[in-house]
């Protein structure tokens, strides 16, 4: 699109005969063309002048016309330019718009026509009007007086400093400033520092007000301040600003309620630590408890570099040790086997809760028990020092079973194994899965008269008995034991037979029958050689009981016959 102007017609405004005065406006009538069509329309035009008609310097204001209506491509608005004309050559430049609603403040959408327009000399008619104002119009360039009491006047040129009022501000001075000031534009501060200071105590209303969300300084004392944290977006708070209740990364902190870690990590809590001297974990309990101590140990460390240690801090003694080959130790640091408890008179304990003096160790397979009972009853631990121990033991020499202890001095008792494979049992033996066995000992020493056991002449007592629970299809041995010594009142041969009989359900029946030698000698003399017989028999048995029992006899009337005798009975599943 191109817009093409006219030849202009200008005009002055009035006339040297007018009664008012001739100023320097005048007509501009003009010619606009559209793609080489007259325009038609409203439109937005605007003029300046130069001393040039091409380039050059602008001479006069910017003068817009808004809203001019072209008709038939014709149009004529007023110029003002002001006194400008002085005889110099102007030319008169000229943008146009079709009018969109803007104003003519707003500069977009204007187009520049060329050429520039070289305007005549009617103008310049009204600067012959002002030769007669003044006799001095050359040194007032053209003009009056009161032109030059005018400051609105004032085209070029800066006044200096000193000509103008204290009351006005200069960029280089402090400023007071007594009256209110309004800013249409935000100023800006480019100075290191503060940008003012304001000695006043006085609010002022919506100062920063964008900064503090709105409310004024006043809002935020400390009473009444309800401003949302979820607006602080950017930036770090100090610590000094943190109340003392929230917990610090670089100090120690004092958790003075419950905490809880809830989470899926399969470590929801590390506790590391470089220290030479090991980790410490401290659990303390003010409630009239004490303080422990969980370690793990470092370099510098008494008890060894990687070691797990649980510690009695009130005290001051390890308790626990578990050291890097799997050891655990109880009352020592340095454990040489899996398991060792190191105190003075160690004592590991079994408790069975249901019974106060029993307890027992059982395996996997649940039929073996290792057991141990108190038959007193009484609290464990309450043997006093040096009082009397029952134990199970086990010695260097291999020999096992029990004992009493008392003040360091062990008697054994009954031994599984006397260390040469022998065992050696005191009173009856019951078991529930196998026969009964019994040893009975009788032997009176011969010179106790009143207190022996004695077989007068032709006698036949039973010396001994023995009931047996037999638990299935077997065999039974039976083995009798005896030995005696003789006393005669005349010299005199005296035997004796020793039998064994069973007697389960009715009448005895002899299952042996073994004599001894004969016995001889001087009258009321007491014999001093002690003879020794067995009796044994093998009998197939199957589930029930069975009794048996030894008997001696004594054939002499003279002699009387002291002994000491056993009998045993030992079962065998299956057979022999």
């Amino acid at each position: 699109m191109r817009w093409l102007p006219l030849t202009a017609v200008c005009a002055l405004m009035g006339s040297s005969v007018a009664v008012a005065q001739v100023n320097s406006a005048f007509t501009y009538q003009g010619e606009l063309a559209q793609g080489g069509q007259p325009a038609s329309g409203t439109y937005d035009l605007r003029f300046r002048l130069y001393d040039a008609l091409a380039g050059g310097v602008q001479t006069g204001p910017t003068l817009c016309a808004d809203n001019v209506q072209v008709v038939n491509g014709r149009f004529t608005v007023e110029l003002a330019f002001g006194d400008v004309f002085t005889g110099a050559s102007r030319f008169l430049e000229i943008d146009v718009r079709q009018d969109t609603g803007l104003s003519c403040a707003l500069t977009a959408g204007f187009i520049v026509l060329g050429p520039r327009q070289r305007l005549s000399a009617t103008p310049h008619a009204a600067y012959a009007l002002l030769a007669n104002a003044a006799s001095n119009a050359s040194q007032l360039n053209s003009q009056p007086a009161s032109f030059y009491q005018n400051a609105a006047n004032l085209s070029s040129g800066t006044l200096p400093d000193a000509r103008l009022s204290t009351n006005v501000t200069t960029l280089a001075g402090s400023q007071t400033f007594t009256g209110v000031k309004t800013f249409n534009a935000a100023p800006a501060f480019i100075a290191a520092g503060a940008p003012f200071s304001v000695a006043s105590s006085t609010v002022v209303t919506n100062l920063n007000a964008d900064l503090l969300d709105g409310l004024n300084s006043t809002a935020f004392a400390l009473a009444a301040h309800t401003h949302d944290a979820a607006a602080i977006t950017s930036g770090t708070i100090a610590d000094a600003r943190i109340a003392s209740n929230i917990p610090r990364l670089a100090q120690s902190n004092i958790f003075t309620d419950t905490q809880a870690i809830n989470v899926s990590s399969q470590t929801p809590l590390t506790l590391i630590g470089s220290n030479t001297g090991g980790t410490w974990v401290n659990l303390q309990n003010t409630g009239g408890g004490r303080t422990w101590n969980l370690i793990a140990t470092g370099s510098a460390n008494g008890e060894g570099a990687g070691k797990l240690l649980l510690r009695d801090q009130t005290a001051g003694a390890v308790r626990f040790t578990l050291d890097t080959a799997g050891r655990l130790g109880l009352g020592t640091t340095s454990p040489s086997s899996l398991l060792e408890l190191s105190q003075a008179d160690a004592m590991l304990r079994v408790r069975n809760t249901n019974d106060i003096g029993g307890g027992f160790v059982q395996n996997t397979y649940v039929t073996l028990q290792f057991g141990m009972f108190n038959p007193s009853g009484e609290a464990w631990g309450a043997v006093p020092i040096g009082g009397q121990r029952s134990m199970f033991g086990i010695e260097n020499t291999g020999r096992v079973g029990t004992l009493t202890n008392t003040g360091l001095s062990p008697t054994w008792r009954n031994t599984l194994d006397d260390g040469s494979g022998n065992a050696t049992f005191q009173g009856t033996i019951t078991a529930a899965n196998m026969p009964r066995t019994k040893t009975v000992q009788t032997y009176r020493n011969v010179r106790d008269l009143a207190a022996g056991v004695t077989i007068g002449a032709n006698q036949s007592p039973d010396i001994d008995t023995i009931s047996v629970s037999i638990p299935g299809t077997g065999v039974l041995i039976l083995r009798g034991t005896i030995q005696l010594r003789t006393w005669w009142t005349s010299n005199q041969t005296s035997v004796a037979y020793f039998k064994l009989e069973e007697t389960t359900g009715g009448p005895s029946v002899v299952l042996n029958e073994t004599g001894f030698g004969a016995f001889a000698g001087a009258t009321t003399a007491l014999s001093n050689v002690r003879e020794e017989l067995s009796v044994e028999w093998t009998i197939p048995v199957t589930v029930g009981t069975r009794s048996f029992k030894t008997s001696l006899y004594n054939d002499s009337t003279q002699s009387i016959l002291y002994y000491s005798t056993s009998l045993t009975a030992v079962f065998i599943p299956g057979g022999l």
